[in-house]
């Protein structure tokens, strides 16, 4: 008991209750927002997870109600403030620690997947880095996005979307991809299956509902004239991202079947789709970032395609 009227004397155990009552509100406020804009590809998406992260919550919440009604006794004890603070410590290192890991994994997950992408598309001439350029342009576009829209998608996801946006062309024949002629009705189908093949390959990987959903109706259109119909709004927003990034990149990437076009006639050519193959407004957005920054995204890719090319992988 010395030592706590010691501690007491520097340290008074109402400021140790509001510090408890702050880092439980910290703790909660971060929680809360990882929930909302969780990334599928992390958190499991079933009912045994929501059951998790309800009873969270509540603990949470419950640690919060307590610290309060503990600071409004009249005689306040150090037995009670110097546990509440030091659970509220270890929560938030705990929150840390496990965000840092998330951020860790998540990020290997993705260099792993761009370096399968970027070895598939090296020994593909009408390919050759696409999937990284839709990438870099899809992520540029997110950042331009307005707040309320920005938060209606994550950006984990989105890139994972981004990258995974041709990879259903893996199960059309070769030679109907690097067909130079017009295709033929039956052709013409498989090569639009390919959004759907995506979609069969992840589909025993809950945890990328979202991602395959989004990829799945990149190609629509906002007229309702696309592989599903879907028209407008109906298209989900990280769809119409894609189809924009994945349309500016087929125009400015060189083809075995035609030549590139620079970013002028692109930006054009996007003005001239836009309100019936693709949204006005995510045109608008794209055509209003600074050409430099645009641009920029195919250099960054063929710096990343050289060693894939080559065939030294190794940084």
């Amino acid at each position: 008991m010395n030592c706590l009227h010691f501690f007491d004397s520097i340290v008074t155990s109402e400021y140790l209750i509001i510090a408890a009552v702050f880092l439980f509100l910290v703790n909660f406020v971060i929680t809360l927002f990882a929930l909302i804009l969780r990334n599928d590809a992390m958190y499991k998406n079933d009912g045994a997870q929501f059951v998790t992260n309800t009873i969270l919550v509540i603990f949470e919440v419950s640690l919060i109600a307590l610290s309060i009604i503990i600071f409004t006794y009249d005689k306040l004890s150090m037995l009670f403030a110097i546990p509440l603070i030091c659970v509220a410590a270890i929560m938030s290192i705990m929150l840390f620690w496990f965000f840092t890991q998330m951020k860790g994994f998540s990020t290997r997950s993705m260099d792993v997947l761009e370096t399968i992408v970027g070895v598939i598309e090296a020994g593909d001439e009408n390919l050759d880095g696409h999937s990284l350029h839709v990438q870099n342009l899809t992520m540029l576009m997110y950042d331009y996005l307005p707040l309320f829209e920005r938060i209606k998608i994550n950006p984990i996801n989105l890139e994972y979307a981004s990258l995974l946006l041709d990879i259903g062309k893996l199960g059309v024949p070769r030679r109907i991809i690097d067909k130079k002629g017009k295709l033929l009705p039956q052709e013409r189908e498989l090569i639009q299956r390919h959004p759907e093949i995506c979609t069969d390959i992840f589909d025993k990987i809950p945890s990328f509902t979202t991602v395959t959903y989004w990829v799945k109706y990149h190609h629509e259109r906002v007229d309702g004239n696309g592989y599903y119909h879907l028209k407008g709004e109906q298209i989900p927003l990280a769809s119409r991202i894609l189809a924009v990034a994945d349309t500016y990149s087929a125009i400015t990437m060189e083809r075995s079947y035609r030549p590139s076009l620079p970013y002028e006639n692109a930006i054009s050519e996007l003005h001239l789709v836009a309100g019936t193959q693709l949204d006005q407004k995510i045109v608008d957005l794209f055509c209003s970032i600074p050409k430099h920054k645009v641009t920029a995204c195919m250099s960054d890719v063929r710096k990343r395609m050289k060693k894939y090319q080559s065939g030294d992988f190794r940084w």
